[in-house]
């Protein structure tokens, strides 16, 4: 009949378990690759693998509201963000996530960061409450990277430039800049340091063989690219843009 209305035959929990798993083992590489940071000789998985791993999995998320409560008599102001997880438009789950005005190294940041960085954390406490315990199976902690202190981050060192070869596709990361470091490697040949607002509340840090302008506090994409420096393959930023002076 035209009408008829056809009714979804529920799935057996065995067959959810094997499906979430196929799931999970399809985006693992790249996770485990790109979304793992290592903080106090720990593996945490960041929000953007859970985001990854939960896309898989069937799940999306929405921000459903972003606030500043003022400062009272006992509690410092903050920022506060609630975020939906959803599956087949339902909602399954929410968390909420804070920036605080008196939150180092927050309390030095523009109020726009602070507002990412309450999203970001309130993104990470949902999806935890609905898939936490696939970061048994991506080798991470039970704790996701947002949740550390930002004090435990840990930044790669300098790496030298001399002799550059491309060696494969490039790739593109955008954050806020939290600072630009020059320095010289052994052989006196000049680099910088392009530091990005991790999801953890540290820094990323990110290499550039040519010079790169103080872009503190500006939101910048970084092209990065893998190449041969010195006989070992590297990630190297080849081109920095201005997202607010584009």
């Amino acid at each position: 009949m035209a009408n008829e209305i056809v009714l979804a035959t529920p799935i057996a929990p065995a067959e959810l378990v094997k499906r979430n798993e196929e799931a999970i083992m399809a985006v693992r590489p790249v996770v485990e690759k790109h979304h793992i940071a290592v903080i106090g000789g720990k593996r945490y998985l960041g929000v953007t693998g859970a985001q990854a791993i939960a896309t898989a999995m069937g799940y999306t998320t929405g921000l459903e509201s972003l606030r500043y409560v003022p400062p009272s008599d006992h509690m410092a102001g903050y920022w506060e963000a609630i975020v939906a997880v959803l599956l087949d438009g339902r909602t399954v789950g929410r968390g909420a996530g804070c920036v605080f005005d008196n939150e180092s190294p927050w309390s030095k940041r523009p109020q726009f960061a602070r507002q990412m960085m309450a999203q970001t954390r309130g993104t990470g406490r949902a999806l935890k409450g609905v898939m936490g315990w696939a970061c048994a199976i991506v080798n991470a902690e039970s704790s996701l990277a947002e949740e550390m202190p930002a004090e435990q981050d840990e930044r790669p060192a300098p790496r030298k430039a001399a002799d550059v070869v491309a060696i494969e596709a490039e790739r593109i990361v955008e954050g806020v800049c939290a600072g630009v470091e020059s320095g010289k490697g052994k052989r006196g040949t000049a680099y910088w340091r392009v530091g990005l607002e991790s999801s953890s509340g540290g820094t990323d840090w990110f290499v550039s063989l040519t010079a790169v302008p103080d872009l503190t506090g500006h939101i910048v994409e970084l092209r990065i690219g893998k190449r041969v420096v010195d006989g070992v393959s590297r990630d190297v930023v080849t081109s920095v843009t201005d997202k607010e002076g584009a």
